[in-house]
C-alpha cells in the first residue's frame, strides 16, 4: 500500500506528523489514508490520538453534539508543542450551551450584516498600505508590507488598540505562536497580553468607546452575560485567533495565484469568479501544519461514517485540510478548480460549534485585498521562481515567509 501503510491493527500507534512541510505540500501518502479507516497516531506531547482524514469523518466529528472540546480540560492532551493552556474559560475549551452564549456576543460584531459595514474602511486601509508597496517598487515584500499588516490593523481597530500598542501586540502574539519560543517566552508573553487585555478592560469600563471590547464590557457589567473570567478569555481568543491565520491565507492566497500564473489570468478575465475561486483556495490551500488542527473528544462510543468506532473519552484529530481534497467528495480534489459545480462547504474554517468566530471578516479582506491587486496590478507576478519562496518556519500555520513582487 505504499511506503507509509495504514495500520491494520488497532494497538498501532504512528508518530506524527510522519512528514514536516512548512511550505503547500500535502504527500500523496494521504490518498491511502483516505482509502482506510482513522488510525492512532502519537504527537510530540500527550496521548495517544485518532487520526481522521476522510472528508465525512473531520466534518461529523467537528459538527456532532457527542464531540467536544471540554472533556480535554485537565487531560495530557494531544498537542505539537509542550505548552498547554488548559482553561476552562477559554472558548477554546468550551462546549454547548455554554460556548453557543459566548459566541452569540462576539458575533455581534463579527456576523455577517456588521463586516458588510466594514467593506469601505477596509478597502481604504488596504489602498493605505498597497500605496506603501507600490512605493517600494519591482521587489517588493508583499509579506512584510501588506499580508501580516492589513489583518493586523483591521483586528487591532475592531478591539481598540492604541496605535502606539501594535507592534508590542504582535510581538506577543507572535511569541505565543512561535514554534521556536521557548516556554519560558511563551508564558511570558501569554501574561503581558493578559495584563494588556486587564488594562484594556479597565480603560472601557472608565471610558467606552466604538469597538467590541467595550461591547464585551457592557455584557459583563450591565447584562450579566458573560463572567469576569469569560470576559477576559474571550478577549484573548480574539486577540491571539484573530489576525495571524487569514495574514497566512492572504500571503498563501498570493503566492498560488503567482506561482500558477494561469490562475491569476482567469480571474483577470472574469472578475466575477473572484467569490468562488476564493472558497476554492480556502478548501485547496493546507493553512495549519499536520497535527496542528483542533481536536474533538468523544463524550461516549461514537461510530464514525468511515465505521470507525471511537471510544468514549478518546481524542480524535481532524486534518481538515486533507479532508478538504477527499476526491469522493470534491471531483479531481488535488487539483484547484475555479468552476466547481455545488461543491460541497470546505472546512478550513472548521464547522458546527466552533467554526471561525471571525470567518466572515476574513473573507472580506482576502477578496478585499484580491480584487483591490487585480484593480491596481494587473501585471502582478514574482520576481523569484516560486521554487524560491522562502516559508517561515514559525507557527502552527504555514506562510511563505516573503513574497518578493512585481507589477
Amino acid at each position: 500500500m505504499g511506503e507509509h501503510a495504514v495500520p491494520t491493527d488497532v494497538t498501532e500507534i504512528v508518530q506524527y506528523p510522519i512528514e514536516r512541510y512548512d511550505d503547500l505540500t500535502i504527500p500523496a501518502f494521504y490518498r491511502e489514508f483516505q482509502q482506510g479507516l482513522p488510525f492512532k497516531v502519537q504527537l510530540p506531547f500527550g496521548e495517544p490520538i485518532w487520526l481522521a482524514t476522510r472528508y465525512e469523518d473531520v466534518k461529523f466529528a467537528y459538527g456532532d453534539k457527542r464531540f467536544g472540546k471540554q472533556l480535554g480540560v485537565g487531560r495530557d492532551s494531544p498537542r505539537m508543542y509542550e505548552v498547554k493552556i488548559d482553561d476552562p474559560d477559554l472558548i477554546a475549551n468550551m462546549d454547548p450551551p455554554r460556548l453557543t452564549r459566548v459566541r452569540r456576543l462576539a458575533l455581534t460584531v463579527f456576523g455577517a450584516p456588521q463586516v458588510r459595514e466594514m467593506h469601505d474602511w477596509v478597502n481604504q486601509l488596504i489602498d493605505r498600505f498597497l500605496d506603501r508597496f507600490e512605493a517600494q517598487g519591482s521587489g517588493a515584500d508583499f509579506v512584510e508590507l501588506v499580508s501580516w499588516d492589513v489583518p493586523l490593523r483591521v483586528l487591532t481597530r475592531i478591539l481598540g488598540v492604541a496605535e502606539d500598542d501594535i507592534p508590542s501586540f504582535r510581538h506577543w502574539v507572535d511569541t505565543v505562536t512561535g514554534a521556536d519560543c521557548t516556554m519560558e517566552e511563551r508564558g511570558a508573553a501569554y501574561h503581558r497580553i493578559l495584563e494588556y487585555i486587564g488594562g484594556l478592560i479597565a480603560t472601557r469600563r472608565e471610558q467606552p468607546a466604538d469597538d467590541l471590547l467595550s461591547v464585551l464590557v457592557h455584557a459583563r457589567d450591565d447584562e450579566g452575560t458573560l463572567t469576569e473570567a469569560e470576559l477576559v478569555n474571550l478577549s484573548l481568543t480574539l486577540f491571539l485567533g484573530g489576525f495571524e491565520t487569514t495574514a497566512a491565507q492572504i500571503g498563501s492566497t498570493v503566492y498560488t495565484l503567482m506561482a500558477r500564473r494561469e490562475l491569476w489570468q482567469e480571474l483577470l478575465g472574469d472578475r466575477e469568479l473572484v467569490p468562488e475561486a476564493l472558497e476554492e483556495l480556502w478548501r485547496w490551500i493546507p493553512s495549519f501544519r499536520f497535527g496542528s488542527p483542533m481536536i474533538r473528544w468523544a463524550s461516549e462510543d461514537v461510530e464514525l461514517p468511515s465505521g470507525r468506532v471511537i471510544p468514549a473519552g478518546e481524542p480524535v484529530l481532524g486534518e481538515h485540510q486533507v479532508a478538504n481534497r477527499d476526491e469522493s467528495v470534491f471531483a479531481n480534489g488535488w487539483e484547484i478548480d475555479f468552476h466547481r459545480k455545488d461543491p460541497q462547504p470546505h472546512l478550513s474554517l472548521a464547522w458546527g460549534a466552533h467554526r471561525c468566530l471571525g470567518a466572515h471578516l476574513a473573507h472580506l479582506e482576502i477578496e478585499a485585498v484580491v480584487e483591490r491587486l487585480l484593480t491596481r496590478m494587473p501585471g502582478l507576478e514574482l520576481t523569484i521562481e516560486p521554487s524560491e519562496v522562502p516559508w517561515s518556519p514559525r507557527s502552527f500555520l504555514r506562510s511563505p515567509a516573503s513574497l518578493p513582487l512585481a507589477w
